[in-house]
C-alpha cells in the first residue's frame, strides 16, 4: 500500500463517521504526534550518520509568495528540473514545507533543518506547503518520464498531509504536525484555511491535478465540503446580526481566541473577504450559503471607508482625501461594538493608529482593501442567482 494511502487510514471520513467524536479527536492527536516524531527522528538519524553536533541551518528567505522561483513553464527545462528536485528535497517526512525558507536555490543537505523557524516545520502559514505543492503540480506535465513518478509521489504526499491535518470538525490549524499554543487554533488568519480548502477543491476538480490518484481526489472533494460547513458554522453573530469571521477559533469550542499579543479575538476583514469569495466562487449556492454571503456583503458595505488614501511614511501613516481611492477596511473590529481595533505589540489596546508605537504603525497592515473584490464580484454572483431563479 502506498505511504500516503496508509496515512489516510487515520483520516478517512468513513472511519471518523464510525467513531465517537472523542475518539476521532484522539486519533487526530495521535497521528500528529507520530508524524512529528518521524520528522524529528529522521533529522537525528542524519546527524548521527553525518557526525554533526547540531543541524545545519536552512537558508532564510521571505519565501514562496514573495521571492519564489518563476513558474515551471517560464524556465528552461534543466533549470525547472533542478528547482523541482531542490523543492522535493526540503519536503519533510510528514509531507509539508516550511515558511520563510529558501527551498529552491539548492538541495537540502543531510543533517540540515527543513526550515528556519522551529515552530513552523512544516506549516501552512504564509501559503507554505500549498505553494510548493502547486509549483510541483504545474511542473509535473513538463517533467521527463524518469522524474514524473518522484514529483507525483511528492505532490500526493503533500495532499495526504493536508487531508490528515484537517480537524474532525473541518478546521485547519496553522501548522501540522501540531505544535501547541495558538498554532493549534483553527486559523483563518493569513488565509490559512481558505488556501487549504481552495487547494482541496482544485485537487478534486481541476485538470492541474489530473495525475492525482482518484482516491485522494474523492477525499479532497469530501473534506472540502466538510470545511465549508464549518465556515458557515463559524460566521459570527454580533448583537443579533450575522456578520463575518474571526482570525482564529478554539478548535473544540469554536470560540474566537487570541494569537500573538496584538492579535486579540476580533472580526477580521481581509480573511473574511477571502471566505466570502470562496463561498461565491466555489460553492453551490444553497440557502445557507446565500444567507452567509448576503450577511457578509452587508457588513462589508457598512464598514467600507471611501475616498481615503492611506500613505505610509518613515514617521507614521498619513491620510489623504481622494475620490478614486479604493475602499478600505480596518484589519480588526472588536466583537462587541464592531469598532476598528488597534493593539500594540505589548497587547495594549488603543483607539487609533496614531496611538500605536511607530514600529506597529508602519510594520503591520492595520487597514486593507481586500474586501473591495467581494463587493465587485457580488454583482456577478447576484445576477447569476437571479438568472437561476427565473429559469
Amino acid at each position: 500500500m502506498r505511504l500516503w494511502a496508509t496515512a489516510l487510514l487515520f483520516s478517512s471520513l468513513g472511519a471518523v463517521a464510525a467513531e465517537t467524536p472523542a475518539n476521532s479527536w484522539l486519533r487526530h492527536q495521535q497521528r500528529s504526534e507520530l508524524l512529528l516524531k518521524q520528522d524529528q527522528m529522521l533529522l537525528q538519524h542524519e546527524l548521527q550518520h553525518a557526525d554533526l553536533p547540531q543541524p545545519l541551518p536552512a537558508l532564510y528567505d521571505k519565501g514562496f509568495g514573495r521571492t519564489e522561483p518563476l513558474l515551471p513553464y517560464q524556465l528552461e527545462a534543466e533549470e525547472a528540473r533542478r528547482i523541482a528536485l531542490n523543492i522535493v528535497s526540503f519536503q519533510t517526512p510528514s509531507g509539508g514545507w516550511s515558511k520563510r525558507t529558501n527551498s529552491w536555490s539548492a538541495a537540502r543537505k543531510k543533517g540540515q533543518y527543513f526550515g528556519v523557524e522551529a515552530d513552523y516545520i512544516p506549516t501552512f502559514d504564509n501559503n507554505a506547503t500549498s505553494a510548493e505543492l502547486s509549483w510541483l503540480a504545474m511542473f509535473y506535465p513538463l517533467a521527463d518520464r524518469q522524474l514524473q513518478p518522484l514529483i507525483r509521489q511528492s505532490v500526493q504526499k503533500a495532499i495526504a498531509l493536508i487531508l490528515q491535518a484537517q480537524y474532525p470538525n473541518g478546521g485547519f490549524a496553522q501548522t501540522y504536525p501540531l505544535r501547541g499554543g495558538y498554532h493549534d487554533a483553527i486559523t483563518l488568519n493569513d488565509d490559512v484555511m481558505v488556501n487549504l480548502l481552495t487547494l482541496l477543491h482544485q485537487v478534486a476538480t481541476e485538470p492541474l491535478f489530473a495525475f492525482v490518484d482518484p482516491v485522494l481526489k474523492q477525499q479532497a472533494a469530501a473534506q472540502f465540503e466538510l470545511g465549508v460547513q464549518l465556515l458557515l458554522k463559524m460566521q459570527l453573530i454580533v448583537q443579533g446580526q450575522l456578520t463575518v469571521w474571526a482570525s482564529q477559533y478554539d478548535q473544540i469550542t469554536l470560540v474566537p481566541i487570541k494569537a500573538r499579543a496584538y492579535e486579540l479575538p476580533a472580526l477580521i476583514s481581509s480573511e473574511s473577504a477571502a471566505v466570502t469569495l470562496l463561498l461565491m466562487q466555489r460553492v453551490r449556492p444553497s440557502d445557507a450559503v446565500i444567507k452567509s454571503v448576503e450577511a457578509a456583503v452587508h457588513w462589508f458595505k457598512e464598514k467600507r471607508i471611501s475616498h481615503s488614501l492611506m500613505i505610509r511614511t518613515p514617521h507614521g501613516v498619513q491620510w489623504r482625501q481622494q475620490q478614486t481611492a479604493s475602499g478600505l477596511w480596518a484589519r480588526f473590529y472588536d466583537l462587541e461594538q464592531q469598532r476598528a481595533l488597534f493593539v500594540d505589540r505589548d497587547g495594549r489596546v488603543v483607539r487609533s493608529m496614531d496611538e500605536l508605537s511607530l514600529e506597529r504603525q508602519i510594520g503591520y497592515g492595520w487597514y486593507q482593501s481586500n474586501a473591495e473584490a467581494v463587493l465587485e464580484y457580488y454583482l456577478t454572483w447576484k445576477a447569476a442567482l437571479i438568472e437561476q431563479s427565473i429559469q
